[in-house]
């Protein structure tokens, strides 16, 4: 279903839909919880794909060599450290607090091999956007972002990290991923009995996902694993109820164009696109990794 007719679903004050994250596999047995895309969410925005990992101990193996094409996909690890390898030559790590930004273009492989923290813990979501069209022909690229490249400002009992987009009353830099299509990424952390008031554009979807803990939006509570979808508004306020942190993603932005088509880790606006990016897969124009396609 399309988030332009979430408003239907009227949960409370500042709320339009609530959805809760389904269980998945991935990788050699690595389970996490998808918000997006959803039976009735297809899309935040640009965001077309949230799957939040952990906190749990990595598989061994990770998650071998495999396509994407476009989409942009960004890595953001809360706790534990990633390696990444991609057909394009990058190798790297991403550790807690950093990111990874890869837009896909006319697509490329890559592989993750997530590693534990000191408890041996790794805890961080992937999210995918929908790319802008222009950059569906392009070649594909990859940028490592470390923690220290990540704005930050912290104001009575919140911390907020600017990954994605622009929030001037916080931020006097926009985020390090530079996303093509307008959209904004983040990282809400609330210690208990905290809140905070975020400005919104209405023109633009928008929703809080849990990563921990529970939060209050306006009179609306949501938990881990859960995502709520946003009523258009100026601004909303977020609460914590509870008496351990919260952790909270904001994503959203300028909805992705329908109809939205997708088919493994490939996404366009049509069928037509989306086969013939499984053609160059397989046939191995997008690159070879570890083996892959072949």
């Amino acid at each position: 279903m399309s988030s332009s007719v979430a408003a239907n679903y009227e949960v409370d004050a500042g709320v339009a839909l609530k959805v809760s994250a389904s269980r998945e596999t991935v990788g050699a047995g690595l389970t996490v919880l998808r918000a997006l895309p959803a039976p009735q969410l297809e899309a935040v925005g640009p965001f077309v794909f949230l799957d939040h990992i952990g906190p749990a101990r990595p598989p061994q193996g990770g998650v071998p060599a495999h396509p994407h094409a476009g989409i942009e996909v960004i890595t953001y690890l809360l706790e534990g450290e990633n390696d990444h390898r991609d057909s394009l030559g990058n190798e790297s790590t991403i550790r807690s607090g950093g990111a990874q930004w890869i837009t896909s273009g006319r697509g490329m492989l890559h592989a993750e091999f997530p590693r534990g923290g000191a408890d041996g813990l790794m805890h961080g979501v992937q999210l995918w956007t929908r790319q802008l069209e222009a950059l569906d022909d392009q070649s594909p690229r990859y940028v490592s972002i470390a923690a220290e490249e990540v704005p930050q400002t912290e104001i009575e009992g919140a911390r907020l990290r600017l990954l994605a987009g622009t929030m001037p009353i916080f931020f006097t830099a926009p985020g390090p991923i530079r996303l093509s299509t307008p959209g904004e990424l983040v990282h809400v952390t609330l210690s208990a009995g905290a809140s905070v008031t975020l400005p919104l554009k209405k023109s633009w979807e928008m929703a809080i996902y849990v990563l921990a803990g529970a939060v209050n939006v306006e009179r609306a509570p949501a938990s881990r694993g859960e995502l709520a979808l946003l009523q258009p508004a100026s601004e909303i306020t977020l609460a914590n109820p509870g008496a351990e942190p919260l952790e909270a993603l904001l994503l959203g932005g300028e909805p992705a164009r329908r109809p939205l088509v997708f088919r493994g880790p490939f996404v366009f606006n049509s069928r037509e696109a989306v086969e013939a990016a499984y053609s160059d897969y397989v046939e191995g124009r997008m690159g070879r990794l570890d083996g892959a396609p072949f």
